[in-house]
């Protein structure tokens, strides 16, 4: 397998640019929400500059005296994560978790609008399903 499949392991940030591309024709959401995967100055100058959205990103990492580099990067603490509902994420990934499960975790139609109705039937049939 190629060394930049989307399938090989590796951090979500190499992923990062391509999908908020594809993502920003489609839609620009006012607020990201983005695990430590995504941990990273630029996802957060994409989102505040570029898009005009806020980014909720929890930090990967910090120096050994406990900052954070970057402007926005520095900016996101626990208590500024807490204020803006990160901590319930995990409701979030609790009900992709049951999606993929109960529906499969691929999509087998191969137009995007075909991908996208696929999707959507998936997550209705799933939501009725609970």
């Amino acid at each position: 397998m190629a060394p930049n499949s989307a399938s090989s392991p590796g951090n979500d940030k190499r992923q990062a640019k391509e999908l908020m591309t594809k993502a920003s024709k489609a839609t620009l959401p006012a607020t990201l929400y983005a695990d430590a995967g995504y941990d990273a100055e630029w996802v957060h100058d994409q989102c505040r500059l570029d898009w005009g959205a806020e980014s909720v990103i929890k930090p990967a990492r910090q120096r050994a005296d406990g900052t954070r580099g970057g402007f926005w990067r520095s900016q996101m603490s626990k208590k500024y994560l807490a204020r803006k509902g990160y901590g319930s994420r995990w409701a979030v990934e609790s009900f992709f978790s049951g999606l993929k499960r109960t529906m499969g975790s691929t999509l087998t139609s191969r137009k995007p609008s075909q991908l996208l109705a696929e999707a959507a039937f998936k997550v209705l049939a799933y939501t009725l399903r609970r």
